[in-house]
């Protein structure tokens, strides 16, 4: 699994450039964005509408004209914004603060959260990393075994990755021209599970 994370942030053009970057040259297989859910509601909107296929009534008018009249160059760029229109779809938002989304990457614990200071002792000792969005640059810390990871704002150029892969799973902080500035391990056995009634 490849979990692709967006930072927070307010100019579309560099959100787009961002997830075109996770999407397909990362191949994640989701994206999360760590940020305001009516800024990521917007520019995925105003991007979906510019492909003008995101209904299926429009993509069949765009289809039919360019059986009619196109070509098969014409054909690749209809399919082609109709993958990108439905991948656009698949970019998550986290739930409103104080909320957190949890996911598990192989046996590991990750918390998503916009601000990690609405964390608690227990999140923390759960986790064997925290994904944040609120920071003023792109970061990845270790705290004994846990990592705290965040691609800071989208406007710093860098995207963050989870991968879990047969050898681990990992960190990395990339930017947009795809090197790799950081990349670590995520420690195996990291995390107490503590259960409350």
């Amino acid at each position: 699994m490849r979990i692709g994370l967006l930072g927070p942030g307010q100019d579309e053009a560099v959100f787009r450039e961002a997830a075109r970057y996770l999407l397909d040259e990362a191949d994640a297989d989701q994206v999360v964005y760590l940020g305001d859910a009516s800024f990521l509601e917007a520019a995925t909107t105003h991007w979906a509408r510019e492909l003008d296929v995101t209904t299926e009534d429009a993509f069949l008018r765009r289809a039919l004209d360019v059986a009619m009249s196109g070509a098969a160059d014409d054909v690749d760029d209809l399919l082609g914004r109709d993958a990108l229109t439905a991948r656009i779809a698949q970019i998550r938002k986290l739930p409103p603060p104080p909320a957190r989304a949890i996911e598990l990457i192989d046996d590991r614990v990750v918390v998503f959260v916009y601000d990690k200071a609405v964390l608690d002792e227990e999140d923390i000792a759960n986790a064997a990393l925290v994904v944040y969005g609120r920071s003023s640059e792109a970061g990845v810390r270790r705290f004994g075994k846990r990592l705290f990871l965040t691609p800071g704002p989208l406007e710093g150029r860098r995207v963050a990755l989870v991968e879990g892969e047969a050898e681990g799973a990992f960190v990395s902080l990339v930017d947009l021209s795809g090197k790799a500035l950081v990349r670590e391990a995520l420690m195996a056995g990291s995390t107490k599970l503590t259960v409350t009634g």
